[in-house]
């Protein structure tokens, strides 16, 4: 598997005692917002709090996590997963997003079409 369109977590994070230091994020839909969105209502929070928002869209954008030995993990990706993170790797998750979202993943395949 090749890093090329990963970008590096701030501090390895461990998902059932494997360390990965990369991941790559997809592009937002408007389902993961009204997902995202309800499962926060259910629990008093929804837009009015964006870092549990934006945890939660996270954990929807994630593709993958690896490693520079092979390993890969394609998810789910869980808020459990996430809070045991380094608040380093939140803000790392979190400029992917709106780096993707700025960037648009799908831009050059739908021109490609065309």
């Amino acid at each position: 598997m090749s890093l090329a369109n990963q970008k590096p977590f701030a501090k390895p994070i461990t998902i059932a005692g494997v360390n990965y230091t990369h991941f790559e994020m997809r592009e937002a839909t408007v389902d993961d917002m009204f997902d995202s969105e309800m499962e926060l209502a259910r629990i008093g929070g929804g837009t009015h709090t964006p870092l549990q928002f934006n945890g939660h869209m996270m954990v929807r954008q994630l593709k993958q996590v690896s490693n520079d030995q092979g390993a890969t993990f394609e998810g789910p990706f869980t808020m459990n997963m996430l809070k045991n993170w380094e608040p380093r790797n939140y803000r790392v998750l979190r400029d992917a997003q709106i780096e993707v979202d700025l960037l648009g993943e799908g831009v050059q395949s739908e021109q490609e079409d065309s």
